[in-house]
């Protein structure tokens, strides 16, 4: 019994590095220019897509695209300091994000 438990903490445990592993920051933090976009890998377990910048106030974009027809889905445009945005399920999706103005400092993650 001992056994069966510490094989399954240690699966659990595997799992979430792995998991870990796939999510992260795809472009920056860097100065970003008006029209500057960045995406990540296409994948079907993508939970969150945002933009984070130093202070609100920077125009920027957010959004998924599906690997079938490349179009933009839940795409989210604003200025706030953490622009978020969610994929549509089912389907493969890659995160992708664009600077709509220039001169600030930034960064797009996915979970």
């Amino acid at each position: 019994m001992r056994r069966l438990c510490a094989l399954g903490a240690l699966a659990l445990i595997s799992l979430l590095l792995a998991s870990s592993a796939l999510a992260g920051i795809y472009a920056g933090p860097w100065k970003w220019s008006a029209g500057q976009g960045a995406g990540s890998s296409f994948s079907d377990h993508w939970l969150e897509n945002y933009f984070a910048t130093y202070g609100s106030g920077y125009d920027k974009t957010v959004t998924f695209i599906d690997n079938k027809t490349y179009g933009w889905h839940n795409t989210i445009r604003n200025t706030k300091s953490q622009t978020t945005t969610y994929p549509p399920y089912p389907g493969v999706y890659k995160a992708h994000c664009v600077a709509n103005i220039t001169g600030f400092y930034g960064s797009c993650s996915t979970i």
